[in-house]
């Protein structure tokens, strides 16, 4: 990229191209909807993103030998890059299906997702709400699509999904489970039944982050099939799976 057009772009004098707007914002792996944000605001993103340390000996092997492996599945992760919207039944209120907006992407050879889940009732964007952002890695494990993230607002959340693979080329809908905690103080271990429904490579940021909330089990951006899924339940606790209920019962058995 020309030198004299950056500085263009830094001095506020033109702005890039959607081409060359996403190639800066790959360089310094952020998405577009940040890199516009109020200066404030993006300062406050990039400052709780954690250091990259170039020590690799601060790494166990194992982890080494996962993201080589993970480099290694470059180019068949690339067809995984893109938007969806991803849907669950909402950890801190189960009755309702939570859907978030997912972004993954490539930097150099590995691949990276963002996620944005906006815990407010769908369609109303004035009701109060909590907003969690998370960024993790995509890993290609076992023949199994592994997503594991970190919460990088507040920074105490961390979350892991398991998606199958799509036996074709063309991705449309990848299922799976994914366990986290609950936002609510008791901080359960939670897992549910998960769908994440592929957008295409871009879209309107401002239009799909509206598209999040929480959502009625009856609302038509669900679809049946979808519900089925995630309905099917489970022999403990209906449609989620929680630690806390039998936690006290077990340590008394240890003792």
């Amino acid at each position: 990229m020309n030198r004299q057009q950056f500085m263009k772009y830094l001095g506020g004098g033109a702005f890039p191209s959607n081409r060359s707007l996403r190639r800066i914002c790959d360089f310094f792996g952020v998405d577009e909807y940040e890199i516009l944000m109020p200066h404030d605001q993006f300062r406050d993103i990039v400052r709780l993103r954690p250091v990259q340390h170039e020590a690799d000996d601060l790494l166990p092997a194992a982890v080494k030998r996962i993201a080589e492996h993970a480099a290694r599945q470059h180019a068949q992760l690339a067809k995984y890059c893109g938007y969806y919207y991803k849907y669950f039944y909402s950890f801190s209120t189960p009755s309702f299906v939570l859907r978030s907006l997912v972004c993954v992407g490539q930097v150099g050879e590995m691949t990276y997702y963002k996620t944005i889940e906006r815990l407010t009732p769908a369609g109303n964007r004035h009701a109060p709400g909590d907003l969690f952002k998370y960024s993790g890695v995509v890993l290609p494990v076992g023949d199994r699509i592994h997503l594991i993230d970190h919460e990088s607002v507040v920074g105490n959340e961390m979350s892991q999904t398991i998606l199958y693979p799509p036996y074709r080329n063309r991705v449309s809908t990848l299922i799976g489970l994914m366990m986290g905690i609950t936002a609510t103080e008791a901080h359960q271990p939670v897992a549910a039944r998960v769908v994440m429904e592929y957008l295409g490579r871009r879209v309107d940021h401002r239009q799909a982050i509206r598209g999040c909330g929480l959502y009625e089990e009856d609302a038509q951006e669900i679809s049946r099939p979808m519900l089925d899924y995630l309905r099917e339940p489970s022999p403990t606790d209906g449609f989620l799976i929680r630690a806390g209920s039998t936690y006290e019962k077990v340590q008394m058995r240890s003792r």
